[in-house]
């Protein structure tokens, strides 16, 4: 059994990321073996900041480490804002990787894909959010780019992505995450 960890980078409620992500928990939670998929909220994160780190980390983000901590590995469904990962991913990731020596993001096997209404489905935010991860001491997951475009159109209102094509590619990063788990 594996537990993986799931963040979406976007905050909105209707999220295309965040549909992914659900699909991708839907995806992981059906495998056999009884794995896990749990997603770490970042609504509450406070912007990173060394003195309310050194007076005790807020209680959203020690459940957020406890979620990330207890995982065998990591997926992370990024927008692209101008090009970029979202300001509350970093922010996220900021935390996470705090103190040194103590982030649970050290040689965390980690996924990253993206999704927007763009054609491309922000796959020019993915070695971002990779060389961020990279730097947070995050071990790549060795699989197929995974950027899903026209994602607004793709997600149901139940808040999933039923696209039979898309949903083979999220099946692949799930078995190629499950496979880094493993190990």
């Amino acid at each position: 059994m594996a537990r993986i960890a799931l963040i979406s980078g976007s905050l909105r409620a209707e999220s295309s990321n965040s549909a992914v992500v659900a699909t991708i928990r839907k995806i992981i939670e059906g495998r056999a073996g009884g794995h896990e998929a749990t997603v770490v909220p970042l609504h509450d994160f406070p912007p990173f900041d060394q003195d309310v780190e050194r007076a005790g980390h807020p209680a959203p983000l020690e459940s957020a480490r406890g979620q990330v901590s207890g995982a065998d590995a990591l997926i992370v469904c990024s927008p692209a804002y101008n090009g970029y990962p979202p300001g509350v991913l970093k922010n996220a990731l900021d935390w996470l990787s705090r103190p040194g020596g103590e982030s649970p993001l050290t040689d965390l096997p980690t996924a990253v894909l993206s999704a927007s209404p763009g054609q491309a489905g922000g796959a020019n935010v993915q070695p971002h959010v990779r060389r961020i991860l990279a730097n947070c001491g995050a071990a790549a997951v060795e699989c197929d780019e995974v950027a899903v475009g026209d994602a607004i159109s793709l997600r149901t209102s139940e808040g999933l992505i039923e696209d039979p094509a898309t949903v083979s590619r999220l099946e692949k990063l799930v078995d190629a995450v499950l496979a880094a788990a493993a190990r």
